[in-house]
């Protein structure tokens, strides 16, 4: 293999791992390997370690720059969808992500806000924050989306006035459940 093919190939076991979720310990899993020797030999495979190192370092910005580039193009703009959540470590997470006109998910980030109350103030704030940084990557965002706990709703209320050009919705999936109780 050539490096060309060798660093395609280094890529493309770090997106195996992403789309299904695989930790990077399977390509150490004997069976694992056993699939890889039978199709090439010859091949050397990374370590887990390499594979979450700086090669999982170098294609995240590789993600990451394709995902500014696919925001930046949209010509009709973004919707951006949020919701907040607890993971297995009881962290409260706050989440983005962007949809283009042609329903591509792009996912833009998450951040720990566990020392954050959930407030109408904390969600204006990080709305806000938002507006600002993809107002300096030339990202347009057209509408917002949101659950309908109260904060968010009253967030809406308020970004509604503040920002008339922008569209803020709740989100479809919560409300139908809640209409059903």
């Amino acid at each position: 293999m050539s490096n060309k093919d060798i660093t395609t190939f280094e890529i493309l076991l770090i997106k195996i791992c992403i789309s299904n979720g695989f930790s990077f310990s399977f390509i150490e899993n004997e069976e694992t390997q056993a699939v890889f020797k039978f199709l090439s030999p010859d091949l050397k495979l990374l370590t887990r370690k390499k594979l979450g190192g700086k090669l999982l370092l170098n294609t995240s910005k590789s993600f990451q720059e394709n995902i500014y580039k696919i925001a930046r193009a949209d010509q009709y703009g973004l919707t951006a969808t949020f919701d907040g959540w607890t993971n297995v470590k009881q962290e409260n997470i706050w989440g983005v992500v962007f949809i283009t006109s042609k329903g591509q998910p792009l996912i833009w980030g998450a951040q720990e806000t566990s020392s954050e109350r959930s407030r109408t103030q904390d969600v204006i704030r990080h709305i806000e924050l938002l507006i600002d940084e993809v107002k300096k990557e030339n990202i347009n965002i057209k509408a917002f989306v949101s659950n309908s706990a109260g904060e968010y709703v009253a967030t809406r209320q308020q970004l509604r006035r503040k920002y008339p050009s922008k569209i803020f919705l709740p989100c479809m999936a919560h409300y139908t459940c809640r209409q059903n109780y």
